[in-house]
This record gives C-alpha cells, structure tokens and sequence, in this order.
C-alpha cells in the first residue's frame, strides 16, 4: 500500500472515531442534564438542560426547595447557552412562583422576557398564556397585552381552540378567567361574522 493511500486511510478513520465520540458525548450531554465531558474536553447543551430541569419541575406533589434550586440553576445555564430559550425564561417565572405563593416582580421580569424575545411560541404559547392568566395581577399593561396577542393568535389555527376554550374552565384566578372569556367571545363573535 502506498504511503498517501495510508495516511488518507488513517486520517478518515481519526476522522471518524472522532466524530463518533463527539456524537456520544452530545448525546449524553442532551439526555443527560446539559453536561457531558471525555478527558478535559466537555460539552454543554442547552436542551439538556431544559430536560433535566423539566423533570424536576414535572410533579408538583415532589417539587421541593432543592428541587426549585436546581431547576433554576439549569435554567440559568440553558439560558447562558442559548438566549432565546423561552422555556427556560418561563421555567425561572414558574420556580419564582412557587418559591413566593405568586409571581414577583423577579418572576414577571422573566415572563416579560420570554414575550420580548418570542412574541408567539407556538410550542410553549398555550403553557404560557395560561400560566400568565393565572398570574395576571402581576403583569404590567405591557405584558398583558402581549398574552392576549398571543392567545389571539393562537386562536388562528384551529388545533388550539379547543385548548383555550378549555383553559376558561379550568383557571382558578377570576381575573384571568375573566379574561380569557372576553377574549374567547370576541374571537368567537369575530368568526360568527
């Protein structure tokens, strides 16, 4: 065998090894908590994080102080990776309304920062306009108006009907329930036209 031919050979099989163990430790980073290493070289994911964060968070009934701690600690480092995680930003109002009985003006911050940033999700928009609902008090007229956008928007595809009609039962604070119906009657009352 010829010598370039070996080092061609040797070079794609580096090549390869390498980028199977990159792909290991990305994957173990991603279902693992954010964080994966071999030797001195790690990895950290933002979404990684976010799972582990949301696994804390995901029984109410289990979510203690530690719990809370550590869900906005990976929070917060999802968020170092990646600026525009909305889930994070709401995950970290979530935790601050737990840790206060309600959102604190700490908590309406990062709610507000998660609109700033992403006016309408469509992954998280129904998680959010509810959970807004039920801290509507706290908003600023800003805020508000951003949910309300959003739930308007959402209304547009047909899937999420059903969802936000549901919402109305379903919410325990009056004003947001009060709310969501003025906005679900003028939306119906829109379509009816």
């Amino acid at each position: 065998m010829k010598p370039q031919r070996m080092v061609r050979l040797c070079t794609l099989g580096t090549l390869a090894a390498l980028t199977l163990v990159l792909s290991l430790v990305g994957l173990t980073a991603l279902n693992d908590g954010g964080e994966a290493g071999v030797g001195s070289a790690s990895m950290n994911i933002a979404a990684g994080y976010d799972r582990r964060a949301e696994r804390l968070l995901r029984n109410p009934a289990q979510i203690d102080a530690s719990a809370r701690a550590q869900a906005e600690r990976l929070s917060r480092a999802a968020i170092a990776q990646y600026p525009y995680d909305t889930s994070a930003w709401l995950r970290l109002a979530y935790v601050d309304s737990l840790e206060h009985g309600s959102l604190s003006p700490a908590g309406a911050g990062d709610l507000k920062r998660s609109y700033d940033l992403v006016a309408i999700d469509p992954f998280v928009g129904l998680w959010r306009v509810r959970f807004a609902l039920e801290n509507s008090q706290a908003l600023s007229p800003e805020v508000r108006a951003s949910v309300r956008n959003e739930a308007f928007a959402l209304w547009r595809n047909s899937q999420n009907q059903p969802n936000l009609r549901g919402m109305l039962d379903t919410l325990h604070n009056p004003a947001g329930r009060l709310s969501l119906g003025l906005w679900l009657n003028r939306l119906e009352a829109e379509a009816a036209k």
